[in-house]
């Protein structure tokens, strides 16, 4: 899906400002002079820019402020990459490096990789799951720290459901399931091959990868209900309590992060708040029925899926194929610089924003 987005503000605010004799240049090329504005607001607005406007090919969307105001910062960015700031530079250099990502190929994962595949049981392989979680792999929970909406000047753990790896709606919506089911399938085969499945290996796993997530989309919240869970009151159950009704959900991630479970052990801070619990009950359910080998290939997915991006360029392409161009409609792949641009922003954003704040916000601004 694309989108052509244009902001009607700068000519809101002078028709209600009163008589305005002249515009700046920036909104009178915008303007399609040949419409009434009585008749057709929009068009007058904002005619002339939409009939000229192109839609970059490695964008979705774009408009006349806030993509204008992207791909200005977008510039000031590159300048201060350019310039090799400590800490900064080393992250984006090494992120270009696509020729030493090649040569390492699938090392990074290696020690996850016979970590998963020496789990002699499933609460063994959930554990193991839980201990991705703190690379940022999604275990069949999430669990974060937040403010306490009982207490606002304390921080508390609450568990939530993970993300899935498409968005809920193409899983429980078969119309949309279909205009993704052959992609999809392709897109869990190609990463397995990458990661080394035969080819045989990775057709088997596709159908137990599928089933799952549909069955685990099934019984997560609606977008509406998350919304509501959000702001409902929650359970407190202490670490053991949780360890004992969810040992296979919540249990085996708290083991992973080092939390200690036994009775006697625990402190007045030592809980997690859940909401929604019928969806922790039939999430520990599907995991009781799931067979060993089974969850194996799943979080072994899981792993090889939420690393793609920053494996082999292999990895990051086909990714890409199936959630940049299927799903959001790109035309082009984000070149390497503008993927790694991005990923500076994301994980080393606060030092990048000071340096973007010293480029962009002189003495002089402020007067």
């Amino acid at each position: 899906m694309v989108k052509v987005l244009a902001s009607l503000s700068a000519l809101a605010t002078a028709a209600t400002a009163g008589s305005v004799t002249q515009l700046p240049e920036s909104v009178t090329k915008l303007i399609d002079y040949s419409a009434n504005p009585c008749d057709d607001f929009y068009q007058y607005a904002c005619g002339s820019w939409y009939k000229n406007a192109v839609i970059p090919p490695y964008r979705t969307n774009t408009g006349t402020s806030t993509s204008k105001i992207s791909i200005q910062n977008e510039a000031v960015l590159k300048k201060i990459l350019s310039d090799n700031k400590p800490k900064l530079g080393e992250f984006y250099n090494s992120c270009l490096d696509t020729a030493t990502l090649s040569s390492l190929g699938l090392t990074p994962l290696a020690d996850s990789f016979k970590a998963i595949r020496s789990a002699n049981t499933t609460l063994d392989l959930l554990v193991v799951a839980g201990e991705l979680a703190k690379n940022g792999i999604p275990a069949f929970v999430d669990i974060k720290a937040s403010a306490d909406k009982k207490d606002s000047t304390k921080n508390a753990l609450f568990g939530d459901q993970p993300p899935l790896s498409l968005p809920r709606s193409y899983y429980t919506t078969p119309s949309k399931w279909e205009t993704i089911e052959a992609e999809y399938k392709v897109y869990i085969a190609t990463v397995l091959q990458l990661a080394g499945y035969t080819a045989e290996q990775a057709a088997a796993a596709v159908p137990v990868i599928i089933r799952f997530e549909q069955t685990l989309a099934g019984v997560a919240l609606r977008k509406l209900e998350e919304m509501e869970a959000a702001v409902s009151p929650y359970t407190a159950l202490t670490y053991y309590q949780l360890d004992q009704k969810y040992p296979l959900l919540i249990g085996s991630w708290l083991k992973g992060n080092g939390f200690n479970v036994r009775d006697d052990c625990g402190g007045s801070n030592d809980w997690v708040g859940l909401t929604a619990l019928t969806y922790f009950e039939k999430a520990e359910a599907l995991l009781t029925n799931t067979t060993l080998d089974d969850l194996r290939t799943i979080v072994e997915y899981k792993l090889i899926h939420a690393s793609s991006t920053h494996l082999t360029p292999n990895f990051r392409t086909a990714n890409w194929n199936l959630f940049g161009k299927k799903i959001n409609g790109e035309k082009v792949e984000p070149t390497r610089e503008k993927f790694c641009v991005a990923e500076v922003e994301t994980t080393v954003g606060e030092l990048l924003g000071q340096y973007f704040l010293d480029a962009v916000w002189s003495a002089d601004t402020a007067k």
